[in-house]
């Protein structure tokens, strides 16, 4: 493969959806010369008939031929076989991850495509590919391997990310400017040094086994692991680590990439917290808290207990809202939710479900007498005034409460009784708790 230097390098794009491909295209298409192919068969003709591109961006799932059959195909003909791909995938699991790479593939970019991401690591694979063919060149000229590294390690100074290189006993002896930049450490400072100085404690174990498995087999490993800064700062690396052979086959360096992925992590992790608890007080939505009375189910029924269920509703919450405005009724839900928190134990869990409705999950409940007098301590610190923006305001709580095993054997059976125990309260004046019994639902 050759790499002009008056021209921008070539990438073929493969994807089966507009969407995809226009994101690809904003990204790439002003630095790069793109081609794109809606299909496997449309990629592997354009290849057949003489294009080659520097770099292919394959999607993994496309009807008829995915990226993994297409992968092969590429790397079992002599003409595409040496064409870095990188698959695009939604899939972020362990096992596609291993199935991309031992299909051929050299990385894998995971979506929603970050585009911070997808220029460096497109810019680290051509970039390799250039030095690798660099190599290839000098190979006769080049006998020592310290001198491939030497010659790596020139090419990579400005590398957009972090590289190091290490022996096979683990002593760094190379790392590029950003590696400082990203870790804190100067050059001065790790050479010699195990890359372990930036090792946070943090990462499961199992991760170093597997990286482990890879390199001492000769394959490259790819991954996420938890490092710290000399800072002490935590942060989360993509590591892509790969062996260095000499002409003998035998390993004699290792190369690794490393990029910075803790603001996507962060993303990732603030997106499933959002999904599962309320935009407002934080607590759980009713998807998660369904979810805990499921499992407290399960639980009891193994330790042949009880479990609580309280549907709570605040009274006169309604006309502070209207009267007050939105922002003054929030702050009033805040208070709320936290004086309830503090009626709680470990184990038990309060969420909202609606505007003004809250639940409560109490496990281990001796007695309906135990759980009724748990739910008059919500009733007592809702009734307790609120002081908002100078304004003393006051709410009360109407409160149904339902036991599983007793009124229940079912979530939703049971939250269908605990509700209706909430609006009998609700109906008789507020202010008050009651447990369910079966003459509640015959006003239903």
């Amino acid at each position: 493969m050759t790499f002009p230097t008056d021209s921008p390098a070539k990438i073929l794009v493969v994807d089966d959806t507009p969407l995809n491909i226009e994101i690809l295209a904003d990204i790439l298409e002003s630095n790069y010369d793109l081609t794109i192919a809606t299909s496997g068969q449309r990629a592997l003709s354009l290849l057949n008939e003489g294009y080659q591109p520097n770099l292919i961006l394959l999607d993994v799932m496309m009807p008829v031929m995915d990226g993994y059959d297409v992968c092969c195909v590429l790397k079992q003909n002599v003409s595409t076989q040496h064409i870095p791909v990188i698959f695009i995938t939604s899939n972020s699991d362990s096992d596609n991850e291993t199935k991309a790479l031992s299909s051929g593939a050299v990385d894998f970019i995971h979506k929603p495509i970050n585009a911070t991401v997808l220029r460096a690591r497109v810019q680290l694979h051509l970039e390799m590919e250039r030095r690798n063919t660099a190599l290839q060149q000098k190979f006769f000229e080049i006998n020592e391997a310290q001198s491939q590294l030497q010659v790596l390690s020139t090419a990579i100074e400005q590398s957009p990310v972090s590289i190091l290189i290490c022996t096979t006993d683990g002593a760094i002896q190379y790392v590029n400017p950003y590696f400082s930049k990203e870790t804190g450490y100067t050059t001065e400072e790790v050479i010699g040094l195990n890359p372990r100085i930036l090792k946070s404690g943090l990462t499961v174990p199992a991760t170093f086994s597997m990286m482990w498995e890879y390199l001492t087999h000769g394959e490259p490993w790819s991954g996420e692991i938890i490092n710290r800064r000399k800072s002490g700062e935590v942060f989360w690396q993509e590591l892509h680590i790969a062996p260095v052979k000499d002409a003998e086959d035998k390993i004699t360096h290792y190369v690794a990439a490393m990029l910075d992925i803790t603001e996507r992590k962060q993303a990732h992790e603030r997106l499933d917290f959002l999904a599962h608890h309320d935009v407002l007080t934080g607590l759980p939505n009713r998807t998660l808290f369904f979810d805990r009375i499921q499992q407290g189910m399960v639980q009891m029924k193994r330790d042949t207990g009880q479990l609580a269920l309280l549907f709570i509703d605040l009274d006169k919450f309604k006309p502070i809202n209207d009267q007050y405005g939105h922002a003054i009724g929030d702050e009033v839900l805040l208070e709320a939710a936290q004086r309830m928190k503090t009626c709680v134990r470990k184990s038990d869990t309060v969420g909202r479900i609606g505007g003004d409705e809250f639940v409560v999950l109490l496990l281990d409940v001796k007695s309906v007498v135990n759980a009724t007098n748990r739910a008059e301590k919500f009733r007592e610190v809702l009734f307790q005034p609120f002081m908002v923006n100078d304004k003393s305001l006051f709410i009360s709580a109407s409160i149904g409460v339902a036991l599983f095993p007793e009124h229940a054997l079912t979530r939703n059976e049971l939250a269908k009784h605990a509700d209706y125990a909430m609006y009998y309260s609700k109906q008789h004046g507020g202010n008050q708790v009651n447990v369910y019994h079966p003459s509640m639902s015959e006003h239903h």
